[in-house]
């Protein structure tokens, strides 16, 4: 897998665009999280920086831009700049998931070619119950779930899953809201999980059936979209008796329990009988392969030039997609940069890979 060629207009950089508030999330999901004092140290982190030091040093100048208060005089001062490309990286915006909308927007409206997901596509993935209803409707596996809309919903809710289930705010990425205590086995659980997520995010909130079998992700990047090689989500960091689910301390820290989340799930006497068979949501097409299954789940979620398809494989033998995350991290040990690197590209390699990509896709309309 070769990279193509990344024109660059004159000598005016390619621009990578990060949320200056990203590292809120962190106090935005729990104030009294340890690490919360060091959330000025934290906004140093964004990938931004070695992204923008890897293009350079591949030959195609760039230069982070932050996105703060003022990230609308900000993008429509790229008007004038006119940079031949901007790398979006905001997931977020002031530390919002929803307000990162606005990247995409203004720069179509700009007429500003940019990397990755539109404002359609990062909406959809914002939206846990609603992508997923699309992918069932197209074939693609996935757990079967429902929906708590709002509180009202959440007193008179009736279980119609098999137990255990995972509950997820539906509009959160990252594992936020996701922790030990998002397992639930009945009605009372689950309502008692469901008023707590309402609380602190609002609604709706994903119910989706807990898949016990081990757990892979597929990375897809360029021009057209591509799987990279196929990578392992592992659990051996994780202290004995914890659940194999990377909770947000799991995921970020690798401290299960650091901000208060309870230990110790699988000590309870339910988790002694295996995870029942789970069917999916809808019809497998048995005949594509997982890769190309990642592949076309990404598309349909509005991704674009890379990204990160999640999956268990249930004990019968079924992948069952998770999550799609568009625009995923990038730093250079995020997950999607490993599995670049299992296909032989170098960080330098992977990132012109997606802008280089994200060039052609605006040259050709797509």
């Amino acid at each position: 897998m070769s990279p193509p060629s990344l024109p660059v207009r004159g000598a005016t950089p390619l621009r990578v665009a990060y949320d200056v508030d990203a590292a809120t999330v962190l106090t935005r999901h729990n104030p009294l999280h340890p690490y919360a004092p060091d959330v000025e140290r934290l906004k140093q982190n964004s990938d931004a920086f070695p992204i923008a030091e890897a293009l350079t040093r591949a030959g195609h100048p760039a230069t982070p831009l932050a996105l703060g208060p003022e990230a609308l005089d900000s993008l429509h001062a790229l008007a004038r700049e006119r940079p031949p490309l901007v790398f979006n990286l905001c997931d977020t915006l002031g530390g919002e998931g929803a307000a990162a909308l606005l990247v995409p927007t203004v720069l179509d409206a700009l007429g500003v070619p940019y990397t990755g997901a539109d404002a359609r596509g990062l909406a959809l993935t914002k939206s846990k119950h609603a992508l997923k209803a699309l992918l069932a409707s197209e074939g693609v596996p996935t757990p079967r779930f429902q929906c708590i809309h709002d509180a009202a919903e959440a007193e008179g809710f009736s279980l119609e899953l098999e137990p255990p289930v995972v509950l997820k705010p539906c509009g959160e990425h990252a594992s936020i809201g996701l922790e030990a205590a998002s397992v639930a086995w009945n009605d009372t659980e689950v309502r008692a999980r469901a008023r707590h997520l309402l609380g602190r995010f609002g609604g709706p909130v994903l119910v989706e059936e807990y898949v016990g079998g081990r757990e892979f992700y597929v990375s897809v990047a360029g021009y057209p979209l591509r799987a990279l090689p196929v990578m392992e989500q592992t659990f051996g960091d994780l202290p004995e008796g914890y659940l194999r689910m990377r909770t947000f301390d799991a995921k970020w820290f690798t401290e299960p329990g650091l901000s208060g989340d309870a230990p110790l799930l699988e000590k309870d006497a339910r988790w002694r009988q295996p995870v029942p068979t789970r069917q999916p949501a809808s019809r497998w097409r048995r005949s594509e392969s997982v890769e190309e299954l990642c592949v076309r789940a990404f598309r349909l979620a509005g991704g674009r030039d890379w990204g990160r398809v999640e999956f268990r494989v249930d004990a019968s033998g079924v992948p069952l997609l998770i999550d799609v995350t568009p625009n995923s991290y990038l730093a250079p040990s995020a997950p999607c940069v490993l599995a670049a690197r299992e296909a032989g590209l170098s960080y330098e390699a992977f990132l012109t890979l997606i802008a280089g990509g994200a060039l052609e896709r605006a040259a050709a309309g797509d």
